[in-house]
Formats: structure tokens, C-alpha cells, sequence
């Protein structure tokens, strides 16, 4: 009876840990819930699409447009082509579409890092 009681401690435990974790990982990565990615990665740039990767290391293609896509970089507007690959950006996400589009993408600015 011990050993069964024991297993079934056991089993519940397992269950709420992984539970916890998928919560977690739930609201640490939807980020476009709200229809943004917050300071994503990218990896990738073609004329169509840029792909990004979050912190968490899930990766989304984003489909983008030279006329109906704004990227500003500081405080000027660019061609989505003048991103590059590991610029930091937020994007905004045109939620009337059914594919992940984006509407306006801000590269955020890197400070540059002294070496010695």
C-alpha cells in the first residue's frame, strides 16, 4: 500500500511540475497574443519574409512588404531590406491578416561596447 501511495505522490508531482512549466513557457513566449514580438532576433532577411528568433528559442517567419511594412531604424524609416541578420527589432503584427505580417518593425539600437 506504501508503495502505491508513494507512485501516486509521485505521479502528481510529475504532473504539476510539467504543468507549471508549460504555464510558464505559455507567458514567457506569446508575445504576439498582444500582436507584437518584443525584442526578437533576427536571423534571417529575404525579400519576402525576415525570420526571428525569441529568447526562448522559438523561431517565426514573418511575412513583410517594401510598401506596407514601416521599419524604422533610430529615428529614420528604412526599405525592409536594410535589415540585417541580428539586429534586435519589436515588431507589430497586422492582426487583419491570417498570416503572421508585419506592420512596423523598430530596430532597437545597439550601443556599441568598449573592448580593451
Amino acid at each position: 500500500m506504501k508503495t502505491f501511495n508513494r507512485a501516486v505522490l509521485s505521479a502528481l508531482a510529475l504532473m504539476l511540475m510539467f504543468g507549471v512549466n508549460v504555464a510558464q513557457a505559455a507567458s514567457l513566449d506569446d508575445n504576439d497574443a498582444e500582436g507584437r514580438l518584443v525584442n526578437v532576433r533576427v536571423v534571417e532577411v529575404s525579400d519576402g519574409r525576415i525570420s526571428v528568433i525569441t529568447r526562448e528559442g522559438v523561431e517565426h517567419v514573418i511575412a513583410v512588404c517594401q510598401i506596407n511594412t514601416q521599419v524604422k531604424r533610430g529615428k529614420q524609416y528604412v526599405n525592409s531590406k536594410d535589415l540585417r541578420v541580428d539586429d534586435v527589432v519589436t515588431i507589430v503584427l497586422d492582426e487583419e491578416k491570417p498570416v503572421k505580417f508585419a506592420k512596423n518593425i523598430e530596430v532597437r539600437e545597439m550601443v556599441a561596447e568598449n573592448h580593451p
